[in-house]
């Protein structure tokens, strides 16, 4: 599960680099301190996306000053607050970016991630629910990934499908979906469609030792040899020292075995 909370922090921070700050009313012309505010927003992102806390601490401080009502700055602080581990003041900053710019999109996906980080499910689904309100928000698709990433925590694996496959029709390429539909449709047996959510994660997403190892198996329960044995030496060749690595050399062993 700490794998699922990763990935969803590293969505956030992508998610706030992929767009530039802006306040939630774009046709009023921007005063000196509010461009100033957006400047440090976006190094205080740049310096918490490579883990430079205290750089991020102090330009996001600065933004914060600079215009206190700006939303982007208080949930982008918020983010910093909850990799600190300062829950009670990232919930705090959550909240006020919320109550500033209440069709924030970003602020209640990001909110969403926190409370499904401090295991508030159901509070979390409300929020990705609020994100995709906006019809014009991009990342709603990443929005429903998320609520589905988190519904696996129960385990709701029916309510965290639902989920992915509105990501899915929100945006077809949307990785984290296609990973997770490829694990459910492996789970019931369903290789063939296992074998499509893999291949389409593949053509959008690098492989980490986990994807190629579920792919892998896939394709052996799909009598696929020479498919398998592609992944299989990509995950050897690539993460030689992986715990995955070290299950495909078992499945090699209790094969031979077998053969004797």
């Amino acid at each position: 599960m700490r794998i699922m909370l990763r990935t969803l922090f590293v969505l956030s921070i992508l998610l706030i680099l992929l767009s530039a700050c802006t306040t939630s009313n774009i046709d009023a012309p921007l005063s000196e301190n509010q461009k100033a505010a957006e400047i440090n927003i976006q190094l205080g992102v740049r310096y918490l996306a490579k883990g430079e806390f205290k750089l991020a601490d102090e330009k996001l401080r600065r933004a914060l000053k600079q215009d206190p009502r700006s939303a982007t700055a208080h949930w982008v602080f918020a983010l910093l607050q909850e990799r600190l581990g300062e829950n009670d003041e990232a919930e705090k900053h959550f909240r006020k970016a919320i109550s500033l710019d209440p069709k924030d999109s970003k602020a209640h996906n990001n909110y969403g991630t926190f409370l499904c980080n401090q295991d508030r499910v159901l509070e979390a689904e409300k929020e990705f629910l609020n994100a995709v309100e906006n019809p014009l928000y991009s990342e709603a698709s990443s929005a429903y990934a998320n609520a589905g990433t988190c519904f696996l925590k129960v385990p709701d694996k029916v309510k965290a499908e639902e989920y992915f496959q509105k990501s899915l029709e929100k945006n077809a390429s949307q990785r984290s979906a296609l990973y997770q539909m490829g694990l459910i449709s492996f789970e019931r047996q369903e290789y063939e469609q296992a074998s499509f959510y893999f291949q389409k994660y593949e053509s959008v997403a690098k492989h980490n030792s986990q994807s190629l190892w579920m792919a892998y198996q896939t394709e052996v329960s799909l009598g696929n040899p020479g498919k398998a044995e592609n992944y299989a030496h990509q995950l050897k060749r690539s993460f030689p020292a992986s715990q995955e690595a070290r299950l495909l050399a078992e499945s090699y062993w209790n094969a031979g075995k077998k053969q004797q």
